[in-house]
């Protein structure tokens, strides 16, 4: 009886083995461009929802949640709506990624990365944001890129245009967060050595502003710390910040999304 337990238990683990390389086989088979931008090219009327791509020179494809408008199809690597999806993770879970793509998520620096690092295709990057009263805001930037992960993913940001201001910059100098590194609690890449804020000494900015982004000194723009609902969004220094459009108390906005679209 044991001995036909046992062959039973091999029998499932092959079938689930095949099962797996012949959804993964299936997977690269459905590919349907390298990012969002191709695909609403080669198809002008796809609509929006989950893609798998495979930028150039990288090996295995993956899915992405592809907002396809009349400008274009953009990447989305970001969204935030509510609180179902906490985002004070660690460098492993950033690097990686984390949520549902069809909801709430952070697709990934080594994905990001992987989109952006040849040099020889230009990216522009938006930022989305939303009160809690759906008024809606964006920041667009030219020359969008990541580095590699030697360099912490370092953020690189070209020309600013929309109506949300330049929060990467900083709303007042000594701010700037371009050309910084990602931070998170357990890796830390931000500016502060430490940072002074009135009486206070600050050695690291995921402490306070929560989750992992591009600190420097520690910014303007921080979207990823406590989520916070109308009528407790207001005064908290860990929340979804964009300073140059929500100020001067700090302004936990309602919603985020950050996504590229190739050139």
């Amino acid at each position: 009886m044991k001995s036909l337990l046992g062959y039973c238990v091999l029998i499932l683990a092959f079938i689930l083995s095949c099962t797996e390389q012949a959804e993964n086989h299936q997977e690269q088979l459905s590919s349907q461009g390298t990012d969002c931008t191709q695909i609403k090219a080669l198809l002008p009327q796809a609509s929006s929802g989950v893609y798998v791509i495979q930028p150039p020179s990288v090996r295995k494809p993956f899915k992405v949640y592809c907002e396809m408008r009349q400008d274009g199809g953009w990447t989305v690597f970001q969204k935030r709506s509510g609180g179902a999806v906490s985002f004070n993770r660690k460098w492993k879970a950033y690097k990686k990624g984390f949520g549902n793509l069809n909801q709430d998520h952070w697709l990934g620096l080594k994905n990001v990365f992987s989109l952006t690092k040849n040099k020889t295709r230009k990216w522009t990057m938006r930022v989305d944001l939303w009160d809690h009263k759906d008024v809606n805001a964006f920041a667009e930037y030219r020359n969008f890129r990541l580095g590699n992960a030697k360099s912490a993913f370092k953020l690189h940001v070209g020309k600013y245009s929309g109506n949300a201001g330049d929060a990467i910059r900083g709303a007042y100098p000594g701010i700037d967060q371009n050309g910084f590194g990602f931070s998170t609690v357990d890796r830390d890449s931000d500016g502060c050595s430490p940072c002074i804020f009135g009486d206070i000494a600050q050695m690291d900015c995921t402490s306070s502003d929560g989750g992992g982004w591009w600190y420097s000194s520690c910014g303007s723009a921080s979207l990823h710390g406590d989520w916070h609902p109308a009528g407790n969004h207001i005064g908290w220094g860990s929340g979804l910040h964009w300073h140059t459009w929500k100020s001067p108390a700090p302004y936990s906005v309602k919603a985020t999304r950050m996504m590229i679209k190739s050139e």
